[in-house]
């Protein structure tokens, strides 16, 4: 008999990134197992319109798994290639992107892996102040489920497996705007979404969605506009282990949206509305209220300040930005609202140092979360409220115009009432990292 589980993902492992720049004379060295080492040139070349890049991230964590009882540590480094063209078609844009990530553990082997992202857009507009874009995108990375209780049907035992998972998402989109600079806009587009995991214990989230949105927006002044914006979505999990069979889902939301610049330093951005949540597996639709505030302050000091609040079911907790991402996979068989504070201030110490600190506050509450109890073997379910903060530091250093070092150290930490404590654990992780990158345009 197969094994059977029912794992609830919370986290993406974050991408690394870098600055762009330009071409000048510098060595930058930051070595991973594979010998990566970044080196600009002597000279400026004209590369327009491509655009290359690598970087090196080396990373130590003192919980790999988010384990509340097994924590793990260990060193990972990814190294990443990418590279990108921007090309300029009469009035179109031709956008392409693509990169390659390999990341390798000390001791953790089990768990390197290989990632990518691809995408191709095409920027179109025509007369009349009608414009949009097209295009598709890829994406794989390794993800970080935790702990995964693991019911074998055959010997009736439950074990605790910390297993390597690729998540791979596919995605297309089509999107059009008319309007351009005049007060009303009349946008709208589509989009289709594919999510599948490597590991089978992580089947039973596999997903396929479709959504479209239609809004209209209107500016009373270059400084203070209005929204009304409405969206449908569609989709399915076909291997949900619960019923045995493809589970259907549909969401509808509304919302009003501002903009408001109220001066040169200030810009506010918010968003209320309304979502209904319908699913096969649900006795009964879900409805909440769902929002988003954010601030962002950068007064004629060096400071840069952006302050953020989000009430959604998004699956991606982490920012606050407006209520469009995925369904969260939890919501098939339940609901699981995230209410999210963020803070973020960053501090210009001189043209090529910088300091940041970040935080984030993200309360997710579950109700009728139907799960198999590995203890009694029996569905049952689960209401309770998890607490998740993120705290990290950085410093950003530019030794040339083309590349940026930064090193920082974060935690991780995450509190389950007692009546989840079989569904996700809780856990704390500590981490501290350096990267290096370089941009060639």
């Amino acid at each position: 008999m197969p094994e059977l589980s029912l794992p609830f993902p919370d986290e993406l492992m974050p991408p690394s990134g870098g600055q762009e720049n330009q071409l000048k004379t510098k060595t930058l060295a930051a070595c991973s197992p594979l010998a990566l080492c970044l080196v600009s040139f002597s000279a400026h070349a004209d590369l327009e319109p491509f655009t290359f890049g690598a970087s090196e991230t080396v990373k130590h964590e003192t919980n790999v798994f988010r384990s509340e009882t097994h924590p793990q540590s260990d060193w990972v480094s990814t190294t990443e290639l990418r590279a990108g063209v921007d090309q300029a078609l009469g009035r179109e844009r031709l956008l392409l992107s693509g990169a390659v990530d390999f990341n390798r553990y000390k001791k953790l082997k089990k768990r390197n892996s290989t990632g990518y992202d691809g995408s191709a857009e095409l920027d179109w507009s025509t007369v009349g102040d009608l414009s949009g874009a097209f295009g598709v995108d890829a994406h794989r990375a390794e993800y970080l489920p935790g702990e995964v209780e693991v019911l074998d049907t055959t010997t009736n035992q439950v074990t605790t497996v910390s297993e390597s998972n690729l998540q791979t998402t596919e995605h297309a989109f089509a999107r059009a705007s008319l309007g351009g600079e005049s007060r009303w806009r009349i946008f709208g587009g589509v989009d289709a979404t594919r999510r599948k995991y490597s590991s089978q214990s992580f089947a039973g989230n596999n997903e396929h969605q479709w959504s479209s949105n239609l809004g209209t927006s209107y500016s009373t002044s270059p400084d203070l506009s209005f929204g009304l914006t409405g969206q449908y979505t569609n989709g399915e999990y076909p291997d949900n282990q619960l019923t045995g069979r493809a589970s259907k889902f549909t969401v509808r939301s509304g919302s009003a949206t501002t903009r408001l610049q109220a001066s040169a330093a200030s810009e506010f951005n918010a968003s209320v509305g309304y979502t209904e949540e319908h699913s096969d597996v649900l006795t009964s639709p879900k409805h909440f209220v769902n929002g988003s505030l954010n601030w962002v302050w950068t007064p004629p000091s060096r400071f840069k300040v952006t302050l953020g609040f989000k009430r959604s079911s998004d699956s991606d907790t982490g920012s606050t930005g407006s209520n469009t991402g995925v369904v969260n996979a939890n919501n098939l068989n339940g609901v699981s609202i995230n209410n999210v504070g963020m803070l973020d201030v960053s501090y210009e110490v001189t043209a090529k140092v910088s300091l940041g600190a970040s935080g984030v506050y993200t309360q997710r509450k579950y109700a009728d979360l139907r799960y198999l109890n590995p203890q009694t073997e029996q569905l049952d379910d689960a209401n309770g409220t998890t607490r998740t903060t993120r705290f990290m530091v950085t410093a950003h250093y530019l030794p040339t115009r083309t590349t940026d070092v930064s090193c920082g150290a974060g935690r991780e930490s995450r509190r389950v009432d007692t009546s989840l404590t079989l569904v996700t654990p809780a856990f704390t992780n500590n981490s501290v990292q350096c990267t290096a990158s370089i941009k060639f345009d």
